[in-house]
This record gives structure tokens, sequence and C-alpha cells, in this order.
């Protein structure tokens, strides 16, 4: 169901991201690291709102992304 509403070059972009810091030092691996989580949370944001428009409730997403409903409906419900 969700991998319908994702984006598979984003997921690539990720893996990318990861990938990238074989043989890195840690100075480098913790810039690959915040690199990816922003770019995951970009993900998470635009999936979100995709699954708002799809007609998910709060409760579905909550539980898809491990969270309460009020979590996820804080973070993201007035956007």
């Amino acid at each position: 169901m969700w991998s319908t509403m994702v984006d598979f070059m984003e997921v690539d972009r990720l893996k990318t991201l990861v990938g990238s810091m074989d043989g890195k030092g840690p100075a480098e691996m913790l810039g690959a690291v915040a690199e990816a989580r922003k770019e995951l949370a970009r993900v998470e944001s635009e999936t979100v709102l995709r699954a708002r428009q799809a007609g998910l409730s709060w409760e579905a997403i909550a539980l898809c992304l491990g969270v309460s409903k009020q979590a996820v409906h804080k973070k993201y419900g007035k956007r």
C-alpha cells in the first residue's frame, strides 16, 4: 500500500546517501547522516500529505509511522 505512495526516486536517493558513508571519516559520516535525516523528513512530510489526500485518517497514518494519532496530527495537522 505505502510503496505505491512513495516516489521510488526519493527512496533511491536515501539509499545513495547512506551508501556514501562507507569509508568516510566521522565528520563526513555525520554530514551524510544529517543530509539523510533532512531528506527522510521531507519524504515523510510529502507522503503524509499524499496519504491525507488519498483519504487516510490521522489514526491510520499514525499506525503506519509507529506514533500516536496525536503526535502525527500535531506535527502535520496544520499544513
